[in-house]
């Protein structure tokens, strides 16, 4: 492909992801205001959410496994033999592949008590998420073939079916719930539509490549058996990736009915900046580091990473002290109404003001997790995720009880620094001209500047409260309080931290408007 052909593609996975993402959040809003979070919708709601992780959870897996195994496997296969042989070997990873789903998906809407039990969930619940389980069971086979299109469709540097898929999962599961009259069945029913839109959306471009290719299905291939032995630590890693937020609903999930919905919901918000915002800005860095570690140009790595990490914590800063402090306002205004009253928008409010508490550091540790991976240190990554797991599992148990769903969210923001921590010791191993000191010094003034716009704000809370007001004026409100903050903090930031404040500037430009490289 061309540069401008990698350019494009690379625009349109990046809109659409965020479009999937906007979405996503619009669909918990929906379910919010439809269920809430005490009661029997309260339950309804945690019996749809955990039925959703399970099914999401393996079809992000077996995505992530076929992506990156199908995509490297074809390529070397036709290297070494033909593109006949390279053709028969995906055919046959795609049979068994449809296999498995179909299989999995049969004993999921035979016996969901099996994995109903995995969440520990009271009779009522557990009752609730057979239910709802056996409806989403076809939507399961149908992901697993979305994923396996996707792979065979990126393997062919064809990507817009396979970028649009998730718009197409939560589009699905919002009509449900609007055409079905808002009951948890016809959430359940929702998955199943958007997972067959997302087989339909990337039918057209796979009948196209497929049209011009030798072969058809087979079960066998000679290099099959390499193949699924090379699957197994893909699958394993990134089943590790999925565990605390399986712990998560675990542990909710022995709390009263709605709070695994609350602290779902409160997730959902507090990781909207991430998805809304950390890729863009991180699109002009990361294949720039990329390139200079691939060329041992570390020391002009350094330096873009340093100027990427610079603009991540000038944008997290406020954006998670924003979310602390007007945690219960966000949660009234995004998710309050209908069933959802006072007593939801606070069990929303709790989890979601220690989730912003993670906005600075979940930022950071991304760049610094992909840096490690542009210097091939994945088994670092991987150490550092496992440490991680295991520190926020040990949290989750101490907190629970105090502070319930808040404490999940809080152990989840401090595992967070844990692994920032973790890869920026490690990444300071492979790169010796990483300082470790000169990275806190600016990254702490960034956070001292974004302190004094909290409290900036705090003073002004203490004058004109933004609670207990309708949602237009609370909205207004905590605009205008946000923008005086913003102000402090921008006048802090030219004393204290001019350089970061000028390269944010040049990040907003080069996302915003097309310019040459410097």
């Amino acid at each position: 492909m061309s540069s401008g052909s990698i350019a494009r593609a690379a625009a349109i996975v990046a809109v659409f992801g965020v479009l999937s993402r906007v979405l996503g959040f619009l669909r918990e809003a929906v379910l919010s205001r439809a269920f809430g979070t005490s009661g029997a919708g309260g339950a309804q709601a945690d019996a749809f959410v955990n039925s959703l992780f399970f099914v999401n959870t393996l079809a992000a897996m077996l995505l992530y496994a076929l992506v990156t195994i199908v995509i490297p496997g074809f390529e070397q296969e036709r290297k070494d033999r033909d593109d006949a042989s390279a053709w028969r070997l995906l055919w046959a990873i795609g049979a068994w592949v449809t296999i498995v789903m179909c299989t999995i998906s049969a004993i999921t809407a035979l016996w969901p008590g099996a994995i109903t039990a995995l969440f520990g969930l009271g009779p009522v619940r557990a009752a609730l998420m057979e239910h709802l389980l056996q409806i989403m069971a076809a939507g399961l086979a149908l992901q697993g073939l979305s994923a396996l299109f996707t792979a065979v469709l990126q393997s062919q540097r064809k990507y817009v079916g396979p970028a649009a898929v998730g718009v197409a999962f939560n589009l699905g599961i919002i009509l449900g719930l609007a055409v079905g009259g808002r009951t948890i069945e016809a959430a359940a029913w929702g998955v199943v539509v958007g997972a067959l839109a997302q087989v339909v959306l990337q039918l057209p471009q796979l009948v196209g490549v497929l049209r011009h290719v030798p072969g058809r299905p087979t079960l066998h291939h000679p290099r099959l058996k390499a193949v699924g032995v090379l699957a197994m630590p893909v699958l394993g890693a990134s089943l590790l990736q999925q565990v605390n937020g399986y712990t998560d609903k675990l542990f909710a999930n022995s709390l009263e009915a709605g709070r695994t919905a609350a602290l779902n919901y409160a997730n959902a918000a507090g990781s909207a900046p991430r998805t809304v915002l950390l890729l863009p800005l991180l699109t002009p860095f990361f294949p720039v580091i990329s390139r200079m570690v691939a060329q041992r140009r570390d020391d002009e790595a350094l330096s873009v990473f340093h100027r990427a990490a610079g603009v991540l914590a000038l944008v997290s800063v406020p954006i998670g002290a924003f979310l602390m402090l007007y945690s219960t306002e966000l949660s009234s205004v995004l998710f309050g109404g209908r069933k959802c009253g006072d007593s939801c928008v606070a069990d929303i409010a709790g989890p979601l003001r220690f989730y912003g508490l993670g906005v600075w550091g979940a930022f950071l540790g991304y760049l610094l997790n992909r840096t490690l991976s542009a210097a091939n240190r994945a088994h670092e990554i991987m150490v550092a995720t496992i440490i991680t797991v295991a520190v926020t599992i040990g949290l989750d148990l101490i907190l629970l009880g105090p502070m319930e769903q808040s404490g999940l969210a809080l152990a989840t923001s401090i595992g967070i620094y844990v692994n920032t921590a973790l890869t920026a010791w490690m990444l300071a191993r492979r790169m010796p001209g990483l300082s470790l000191s000169l990275l806190a010094n600016r990254q702490v003034r960034l956070v001292v500047c974004g302190v004094l716009a909290t409290a900036a704000t705090l003073a002004l809370d203490s004058v004109v409260s933004s609670a207990d007001r309708p949602a237009g004026a609370t909205i207004a409100l905590i605009l205008a309080k946000g923008m005086v903050g913003l102000a402090v903090y921008v006048v802090a930031l030219r004393i204290a931290a001019p350089a970061e404040l000028a390269e944010g500037r040049r990040a907003a430009r080069s996302i915003f408007r097309r310019s040459k490289p410097a």
